[in-house]
């Protein structure tokens, strides 16, 4: 399962939310651009797990972020 992160803009965030995923004791496969693949679905309930640990950092989860946004994210961040 895919989520995204918005108003994550630095690589400062990226330690944040690894160390909260850790922290919660989530698993996934991969974590680039504000873009997080979990190993498993996630419930409703771990969703808002997550996004209320996040919030204390000024970000939050969206679902179903555009491929286009996602790109653009990523070009920047490359800069």
């Amino acid at each position: 399962m895919k989520i995204y992160i918005k108003n994550m803009v630095c690589l400062r965030t990226r330690f944040f939310v690894i160390q909260e995923l850790e922290g919660l004791g989530f698993k996934y496969n991969s974590f680039e651009s504000g873009e997080i693949d979990f190993k498993k679905d996630l419930s409703h309930s771990e969703r808002k797990k997550i996004d209320q640990s996040l919030q204390k950092y000024g970000l939050e989860l969206t679902f179903g972020e555009s491929d286009l946004i996602s790109k653009i994210r990523h070009a920047f961040l490359s800069l």
